[in-house]
């Protein structure tokens, strides 16, 4: 994962965290959006991602007894 991807997944979070801080003291906004966005990073660098699993793994197959 480069630089410009994470930039790219942060500016979409961008609104919601902006929206988020509006709860927040002005004083603590700018260090509570460094927290957020460093949480986001060492989330993405932690977590595997894997491949959703498709319909097909929930549906049972079907026992047709003629």
């Amino acid at each position: 994962m480069d630089c410009r991807e994470i930039e790219e997944i942060l500016n979409k979070f961008d609104y919601k965290i902006k929206q988020s801080l509006k709860n927040t003291s002005y004083q603590e906004q700018s260090d509570l959006e460094q927290e957020i966005k460093l949480k986001i990073i060492e989330k993405m660098f932690t977590v595997e991602f894997k491949d959703p699993p498709s319909i097909w793994c929930f549906l049972k197959p079907i026992d047709v007894k003629g």
